[in-house]
């Protein structure tokens, strides 16, 4: 992508989202190894290592929501052998989840005033709870705090940031933690350290963070990264094609839509508009002559799965757009289009956006003269707006298309496929990928990469693999898809150490699919049908090989209400565990799963909150919570915790406390980090990757994930109508 590594450095170096609050060395905010009464700006996510003998510690931290913070760590304790028995471990790891919950806002008089716990989850080895009271004072924020379990009774802090340097620090505390008491404290020296005094210099330059510290003939270090997820984008789109009808872009392009609808209206200009009834022709054997003219113009901006309905004074228009994020923009660009080419006799443009096959929403845009009027400037965004109807679209509105549809999927073309080699496409290195017309794709990646950690066999396991990747859209709402995999290099299949999970081994058993696998392997293979029985009703029916582990049958159901912030999905999946070394062939095991999931939004926060409820993988039955945010740059972070009746005494598991599910992830919109918009995301979890306990099924085309983002998600922090003028 041309200039990316450049405008990337430029906006990591310029863009600083300042505030008084920094990390500790465990993550959590504070301010050397102890925490304060605050926590980040609302949407920083920090990531960091730390050092602080013997402690050598991998972390990370966001603000999820704007009182609470969330933290995980990954601390080595050096000198500390992990297993007695097993070398390859290396020396001890742990890991904990904090958390820091802001119950009073800092006043002219009033102070910050937080409570927080660390270590609450897993060996829970070291447990701490806190009160902590923070209230700056000019250039100084000083803490009072008390603690107790491993930070023992009071601690006190300060911070000055001179006027003069804004980009320093100077810090001090008063630690109270009990080394002499933390695990293995002889071992590891830690029982030599004294608490007391800690003095520190801090440095920031953009997102990058750093603190030097001294503490009793130790020197401490803190790096991070501050990353800034409430900011709308991080690189311009310099790349973005520009508008049909606009030769040269007249403002750079941005997707920073939180200014008021049309605040900033792209203006063209009247030479490089094409007027409306430029010259387009009636005639009866077509009586829209442009009807392959409009298809081409359509397509060449990117657009699939078009069909087109012509009825008097009045174009219907049903399609979808694999790249652009928001529908509003993707909508405006296609009636600006078919405005550009229509005759004078046009009066109403219908368009319906469909996404795999079914028909989301449908724009009737009323004004011909009022939407001419706006694209060349003359009519305000308000006139234009009271102009369009949006209404969810009903099963029987792509009817129409059917016939037509049936002859695309004969016609000749219809399948070719333009292949493009990409340099940094949607953050791959290098990409072969293809799609036709009708939503069919084919890809090439070939280098994709897993991490595992912590297990007894070695602390870091890798997987390095190529992936061939191909979706055939066959028949109107009918898709076959097929995945295949050919390992470079790995390691996990050096985990010689059985599961000792005393439920079925739904997952538990990577290391052996791995091992006995072949080089090359087919890991998915099935197909989908898509289709609306009523509006606002999703529906989907799935069969064939799900993932590398399990292959089934399967169907799912999603309703959205008319209005309101909910929606609920019911699947059921018979599935069969497919047999580690072959292909096609199966174990004994199977079942049938049955979850029902209910999401709730609060749009003012971005936050979804999910319970399904039901069987589960490995036969057990309960529920599982999950806790999402999304930020403005469309990254999306949470939580998930599930509690079944599948009592897992795997260490650190006990029959009077058996272990449940849980683990966080973090969703990317590649777009906000890419010199043009893209759909494209990654997704990043971390859990325990040998557990059976709470486990689903790999959903082969999940409805929700799959209409979140267009139903759901533009309506609450936009609406449909959002970016139209680009």
């Amino acid at each position: 992508m041309r200039y990316f590594t450049f405008i990337f450095v430029t906006a990591l170096s310029l863009y600083s989202s300042f505030s008084i609050a920094g990390a500790s060395l465990t993550g959590q905010t504070g301010i050397i190894s102890m925490p304060d009464g605050r926590i980040g700006n609302d949407g920083d996510l920090r990531l960091g290592l730390s050092y602080s003998s013997p402690y050598a510690v991998m972390w990370g931290s966001i603000s999820l929501l704007p009182r609470l913070e969330l933290s995980g760590r990954y601390t080595q304790i050096n000198g500390v052998s992990g297993f007695e028995d097993n070398d390859d471990f290396g020396d001890y790891k742990d890991k904990a989840f904090d958390a820091k919950l802001i119950l009073l806002k800092e006043t002219s008089y009033l102070p910050n005033v937080a409570i927080g716990k660390q270590d609450f989850l897993g060996t829970e080895l070291f447990s701490a709870e806190y009160l902590a009271i923070s209230k700056r004072f000019s250039n100084i924020d000083l803490t009072l705090g008390y603690g107790s379990k491993r930070i023992d009774g009071l601690f006190a802090g300060l911070r000055y940031i001179p006027s003069r340097y804004k980009n320093f620090s100077l810090v001090a505390e008063y630690d109270a933690y009990d080394y002499l008491n933390d695990p293995r404290a002889d071992e590891s020296k830690a029982g030599y350290r004294n608490n007391g005094m800690a003095y520190g210099l801090e440095y920031r330059f953009g997102w990058i963070r750093s603190q030097l510290a001294y503490q009793d003939g130790q020197l401490l270090a803190n790096l991070y990264l501050s990353i800034p997820l409430m900011k709308r984008e991080f690189i311009p789109k310099i790349e973005e094609p520009a508008p049909y009808g606009l030769k040269k872009r007249s403002v750079p392009f941005n997707l920073d839509v939180s200014k008021p609808k049309g605040s900033e209206s792209l203006i063209l200009n009247k030479s490089v508009f094409t007027p409306l009834g430029s010259g387009n022709e009636i005639n009866d054997s077509d009586p829209f002559g442009f009807h392959q003219e409009l298809l081409k113009a359509l397509e060449q901006q990117g657009f699939k799965n078009i069909h087109l309905a012509v009825d008097k004074g009045q174009i219907e228009i049903s399609l979808t757009h694999t790249r652009i994020s928001l529908m509003g923009r993707a909508i405006g660009r296609a009636a600006r289009t078919v405005l550009l080419l229509a005759p004078s006799e046009l009066e109403t443009i219908k368009i319906i956006y469909t996404v795999n096959d079914l028909a989301l929403l449908t724009y009737t845009l009323n004004n011909m003269v009022v939407l001419d009027g706006y694209l060349t400037g003359k009519k305000t965004w308000q006139e234009l707006e009271s102009t369009i109807d949006i209404e969810y679209s009903q099963p029987g509105d792509l009817n129409k298309f059917l016939n037509q549809k049936q002859m695309d999927f004969d016609r000749k073309g219809s399948n070719d496929f333009d292949i493009n080699t990409k340099l940094g496409d949607e953050g791959h290195i290098v990409s072969l990928k293809a799609e036709n017309r009708l939503l069919s794709k084919l890809s090439f990646i070939p280098l994709n990469v897993r991490f595992f950690f912590n297990d007894p066999s070695g602390v870091f396991h890798y997987d390095l693999f190529s992936t061939a990747k191909y979706s055939q859209h066959f028949w109107p709402g009918w898709f076959l898809n097929a995945a295949a995999r050919l390992t470079i290099v790995e390691d996990v299949s050096d985990v010689t150490q059985p599961s000792s999970s005393l439920l079925p081994h739904v997952r538990s058993d990577i290391a052996t699919y791995q091992r006995e696998g072949d080089p090359l392997r087919l890991e998915r293979l099935f197909v989908n049908k898509y289709f609306q029985m009523r509006k606002r009703v999703y529906n989907r029916i799935s069969a064939g090989y799900y993932d590398e582990m399990f292959a089934g049958l399967g169907a799912q159901s999603l309703y959205l209400p008319e209005k309101g912030d909910w929606a609920v999905d019911l699947s059921i999946d018979w599935v069969k565990q497919r047999k580690p070394g072959t292909s096609f062939a199966f174990r004994k095991y199977k079942t049938a799963t049955v979850i029902g999931s209910f999401h709730y939004r609060i749009p003012r926060y971005g936050v979804t909150m999910t319970s399904r409820i039901g069987k589960f993988l490995a036969k057990d039955e309960g529920v599982r919570f999950e806790l999402k945010r999304r930020f403005r740059s469309g990254v999306e972070a949470g939580v998930w915790y599930t509690r079944t009746n599948g009592n897992d005494i795997t260490s650190p598991g006990t029959p009077e406390n058996p272990y449940f599910d849980k683990g966080i992830f973090l969703s990317v919109p590649l777009g906000s980090m890419l010199t043009e918009d893209t759909q494209a995301r990654s997704d990043m979890s971390l859990s325990a990757w040998s557990r059976d306990v709470g486990q689903m099924v790999e959903s082969p085309g999940d409805l929700y994930r799959l209409l979140e983002r267009p139903l759901m998600l533009d309506s609450a922090e936009h609406d449909y109508l959002t970016d139209f003028e680009r």
